[in-house]
C-alpha cells in the first residue's frame, strides 16, 4: 500500500518456532537493491518473540524509495520476475529478557530467500 510518494507499507506475516526465551527484535532495517544498485531502504518497528512458542507475527514493514526509484518504477517491477534480481542487507538487534543483545547481520541475502522464508 502507498504511503505517500516515496515509500510503500507491505503487510507480512511471518510465522516463528521459538523454542528458546523470549527474544525483543529492534532496529530492524535493510538496504534492498535491484541488479546491484540500492532500490530503498526498509524498516520494521520492534517486536517481542514469545518464549517457547509458534506464533504468527503481522509486522508492517516500510519500504522508503530511493531518490532515483519512483512508484511507478516500482509498479513495473513487480509485473516482472524482480524478486530474482533483488538482494538485501539486513540489519536487527536481538535482546534478550535478562539484557544479553546482540546485533545481527546478514549481507547480500537473495530477497527471494527471504521471501520463502517468510511465505512458510
Amino acid at each position: 500500500m502507498p504511503s505517500g510518494l516515496r515509500s510503500v507499507v507491505v503487510a507480512i506475516a511471518v510465522e516463528v518456532d521459538n523454542p528458546a526465551s523470549q527474544v525483543k527484535l529492534s532496529d530492524i532495517e535493510g538496504t534492498v537493491f535491484h541488479s546491484g544498485k540500492v532500490f530503498g531502504r526498509v524498516s520494521v518497528d520492534p517486536f517481542v518473540l514469545e518464549a517457547r512458542s509458534l506464533e504468527t507475527y503481522h509486522l508492517d514493514a516500510v519500504l522508503t524509495l530511493d531518490g532515483d526509484i519512483s512508484l511507478l518504477d516500482l509498479m513495473s517491477l513487480l509485473k516482472g520476475n524482480v524478486i530474482e534480481e533483488c538482494t538485501i542487507d539486513f540489519y536487527a538487534k536481538a535482546s534478550l529478557k535478562g539484557g544479553v543483545s546482540k546485533k545481527l547481520e546478514f549481507k547480500q541475502l537473495p530477497l527471494k530467500e527471504l521471501y520463502e522464508l517468510v511465505k512458510k
